[in-house]
């Protein structure tokens, strides 16, 4: 239930959201967490795990990435004993001992890091949690840390690290007053007044603490926080070198309490509740409902965390409330109107300060619950709100929600169906989340893999959902009967211990493998107290019933494969190698090579790769297109197959929300001997295909090209056997328009390879016939009479006009089309048998003439023909289907004016005359046909 960011560009006056990364965010800096204490330089023995292991007196849980663990845990009856801490140790000093102990395991000894802690807390079951965040240069790393979780001796139960491989950060080139001004410029360019950047310092950014689109590696840059009033908080960081804007988060999400009641009054940014209050603890009961329904709720959460939260949560208003000067407020407002936005406002939103609800919304306890939690989550673990971290967290604040929910049942509530805000109409199911399009599990077809949404956090949070319905209620699902936790306890209280834990335990960035350890750790942590074994065996089987530590299936292909058909044999053309010397393509100023003094290294295989920056022209009149080309002419042999195939990674500048709109981007070209340039997009691509059109007409009508941000380094195929027998150039052309854009396009590994038949190969045997007749559009084509000489050879078919493919005919028939019209169409009928060379046939046909009308031998014009009298026109049956129709009635064979409707009145004029109607069919690529009916004698 967030709202998303407010545009913060404009074209032309249309507001146009320009983002490099993600649309919203709920995340808290460190910075805000107090004091931080002395840094911690963890130099622990060689082997932290093999040490673990011996200190352990049982099994550990281990999760590894890389080779290297990223969480550690304990089950319930395993301990482990490190010499250097008692009971007296304090907690600090407690997981400083253990880390120093037990960090190489976790990579935490790593050159370059240090860890620093920025916060304590208490957890569930006597438990303890000490957060630290990794610094790298003394930069800290957005991200980057370490939890560790202690048992109630202050024994290590868990170690959970998200940690950057980093060494070391260059130095700034960009001064921080310039970064500032751009920062500034994000949300300026939106006309917003009073915009302030707080200064957070230099931080590193690295994808693999942090899976930013916009970049590759680690790499150093200027923080801030965006605010102007209470409706814009933005984070946002600018590279320190390039000043570029690398990451733009949007920070609002969607007792002693405070109400606001704004009346359905339209404002362009509702303020946070600080006075004119219309509930507060000493006032009297509202006769709005939806201001005494926003103050009950809120006392409902807030002695929910209360009564099941960690002691960090206890004091709700201490965490999330507002400071309104006379002390912290859990501070709302109602019946919340936004000009632009329809009216009431169909929303409700935690904007890191305040809650706000459009009206009937505050009726909604689970939504309440589930906006108030994003306050929690915000301030416990700072779960950043983009991809399946972000789906996660929005899963959290769903199942809070729906507990809370379960624990105040009123009128209008289907507790059996667990569905997330059925007082106002239900939006989400956590006991079957197909049913709102969401996925239950991670290889669902309904997982989102786009780049809209954060990354789809609404929509992926159904595998969390499904999870905790799994655990508290059971069920069949997937291979699992799980016998639920919360059995025959409508008010759930396992469930609320175990998923405040979680909360209290997650990572900042944390992905559903994460979750997944973290959920048995909690149940670990918990068994014993709150939990049982039989419970932990629940909450194993529900992660796996939702398969947590499988990708999801309809990711997209991350790597095309470098591959031949059949037998045939891999040959380069153009090797890869060969892109380390400089001559192998001619650049454009634009294009670079990395490394460079200018350029974030960046590169797939090796240290070096080509780069365009998506710049802007600053020229309204002025786009650039900007080709890189090959050097040399590759000889691609005649008869058959070859390939193009690269690696490339890219973010270019795109609208991201409501509908998206991709600005920049990068297409792909052939140049062919004697100065002509075929485009690639409409070839056969393997994996990752150039298929997003341009706005703003960018691009030629029909191009398509690749745009938007293709999340890491992806590799793409074009096949390109249809240029067998010429001299060809690859071209890789970079596009962008007069706007502010993005960091830009890195190529690297282009390679161009034919495959070759091993020599003595036997060929196949048999020759296609093609039906005959006269080409026309609407008549079947068909091969026909396919006989091979060896059997069970495979028939591949691929129709082509003026050579180039059509898109899907692929099969043994073809019927032409409006666009076949004058062309010439040809087809390759290729037989393909294991243990001989393939045989590939060409058969052609003349140009396609226009299609033929079938109409009826005769037409009637029926009625009586009086004067006065009306005459309708039966056309009888025509073919084929899609015809359109012309009428024209004839006085003695001579068009009547105006007479063109399907019927006619007989006028006095006609009488002594005869009359008739003549019937024109027409369709797009045929030839038109006219039908003349009988004349008829007016005699009265």
């Amino acid at each position: 239930m967030e709202r998303c960011a407010r545009p913060v560009a404009s074209r032309g006056g249309k507001p146009v959201r320009r983002v490099l990364a993600l649309a919203c965010a709920a995340f808290v800096s460190s910075a805000v967490l107090g004091a931080v204490p002395a840094p911690l330089a963890v130099a622990g023995p060689d082997d932290g795990e093999a040490v673990l292991r011996a200190d352990a007196d049982g099994p550990l849980r281990i999760r590894r990435e890389g080779g290297v663990a990223t969480f550690v845990g304990t089950p319930a009856g395993t301990e482990i004993d490190n010499p250097a801490v008692g009971r007296g140790t304090s907690v600090s000093a407690a997981a400083r001992a253990h880390l120093a102990r037990y960090g190489d395991a976790i990579g935490a000894d790593r050159a370059g890091t240090r860890l620093v802690e920025h916060g304590r807390s208490a957890a569930a079951a006597g438990t303890s949690v000490v957060r630290y965040q990794q610094e790298v240069d003394g930069l800290p790393v957005l991200g980057g840390d370490v939890v560790v979780t202690l048992d109630k001796e202050h024994d290590l139960a868990s170690l959970d690290a998200n940690l950057s491989d980093a060494a070391s950060v260059g130095s700034a080139t960009v001064t921080e007053d310039a970064a500032r001004t751009t920062a500034l410029g994000t949300v300026g360019r939106s006309r917003v007044k009073g915009a302030t950047a707080e200064d957070l310092g230099r931080w590193v950014l690295d994808p693999a603490t942090l899976p930013v689109p916009a970049i590759t590696g680690a790499r150093s840059a200027w923080r801030f926080e965006v605010r102007a009033g209470d409706g814009v908080r933005r984070m946002v960081l600018v590279d320190d070198r390039s000043g570029v804007v690398l990451l733009d988060v949007d920070l609002i999400q969607e007792a002693d309490r405070v109400v606001c009641d704004q009346k359905s009054a339209k404002v362009a940014d509702p303020a946070v509740c600080t006075s004119n209050y219309a509930r507060t603890e000493l006032s009297a009961e509202s006769t709005v409902s939806d201001v005494e329904l926003a103050f009950d709720n809120a006392g409902l959460v807030s002695d929910f965390y209360a009564q099941f939260g960690t002691p960090a949560m206890q004091d709700l208003t201490n965490l999330i409330g507002h400071d309104a000067g006379t002390g912290k407020k859990l501070a709302a407002t109602v019946r919340v109107c936004i000009t632009d936005i329809p009216c009431p406002y169909d929303n409700a939103y935690w904007n890191g300060q305040a809650m706000f609800y459009g009206a009937n919304y505050p009726k909604a306890d689970d939504i309440v619950g589930h906006e108030m939690t994003h306050g929690v989550i915000e301030r416990i673990a700072g779960l950043i709100y983009f991809d399946q971290s972000g789906a996660i967290n929005e899963s959290l604040a769903d199942i809070i929600g729906e507990i809370i929910d379960h624990r105040n049942t009123v009128a209008g509530d289907n507790d059996a169906a667990f569905l997330l805000g059925e007082n106002v109409g239900a939006f989400r199911s956590a006991s079957n989340p197909p049913l709102y399009a969401q996925p239950d599990r991670m290889t669902s077809t309904r997982w989102y893999s786009g780049e809209g949404d954060s990354g789809g956090v609404h929509t992926n949070s159904g595998v969390g959902n499904k999870a905790f319905y799994l655990i508290s209620q059971g069920g069949t699902f997937n291979g699992q009967t799980i016998t639920g936790i919360d059995a025959g306890d409508q008010g759930l209280a396992k469930s609320a211990r175990l998923w405040t834990q979680v909360i209290e335990t997650i990572p900042a960035f944390a992905e559903y493998d994460d979750l997944a350890t973290v959920l048995e750790q909690s149940c670990a942590d918990l068994q014993g107290t709150v939990l049982t074994a039989a419970d932990c065996t629940a909450v194993h089987q529900a992660v796996l019933a939702t398969e947590m530590t499988t990708r999801p299936t309809n990711e997209p292909v991350r790597d095309a494969a470098r591959t031949c058909p059949g037998t045939t044999v891999k040959r380069v053309l153009l090797d890869p190698a060969s892109e380390t010397e400089q001559a192998a393509f001619t650049a454009p100023a634009g294009w670079t090579r990395t490394p460079d003094a200018t350029v974030v290294p960046n590169a797939f295989s090796g240290d070096t790769a080509w780069f365009a920056e998506d710049g802007a022209t600053n020229n309204e009149s002025l786009v650039a297109h900007l080709p890189i080309r090959a050097d040399d002419w590759i000889d691609l042999p005649a008869g058959q197959p070859a390939y193009l195939a690269f690696r490339h990674w890219h973010a270019f500048e795109y609208w991201a929300d409501p509908e998206k709109e991709y600005y920049d981007g990068g297409t792909v070209e052939l140049v062919r001997d004697g100065a002509t340039t075929a485009n690639l997009e409409s070839r056969a691509w393997a994996a990752y295909a150039p298929k997003r059109p341009l706005a703003y007409n960018l691009l030629p009508s029909g191009r398509t090209a690749f745009a938007g941000t293709s999340k890491g380094w992806t590799g793409s195929r074009v096949d390109l056997s249809e240029f067998a027998g010429e001299s060809v150039k690859p071209q890789f052309t970079m596009h962008y328009d007069p706007y502010w854009g993005a960091p830009g396009w890195y190529l690297d590994d282009i390679e161009v390879y034919t495959c070759d038949i091993p020599p003595g190969t036997p060929e196949l045997v048999g020759t296609p016939a093609l039906t005959a007749g006269t080409p026309r559009v609407g008549r079947k084509l068909t091969i026909s009479g396919v006989a091979w000489s060896e059997a069970g050879t495979e028939t591949t078919y691929e129709w082509r006009r003026g050579g180039v493919p059509i898109s899907g005919a692929v099969n043994a028939s073809y019927t032409p089309v409006y666009a076949d019209l004058g062309k010439v169409l040809s087809v390759v009928v290729t037989g393909t048998a294991n243990g001989l060379r393939s045989l590939a046939h060409t058969r052609t046909t003349s140009a396609v003439q226009r299609g033929v009308i079938a109409a009826p031998s005769k037409v009637v014009a029926s009625g009586t023909p009086y004067v006065g009298r009306r005459l309708t026109a039966l056309r009888g049956t025509w073919s084929p289907s899609g015809i359109t129709f012309r009428y024209q009635w004839l006085r003695d064979g001579r068009a009547i004016s105006g007479a063109t409707a399907s019927t006619y009145v007989v006028r006095r004029t006609d009488k002594g005359h005869r009359i008739a109607v003549r019937i024109t069919g027409s369709r797009t690529g045929y030839t038109s046909v006219a039908r003349t009916s009988a004349s008829r004698s007016v005699t009265r």
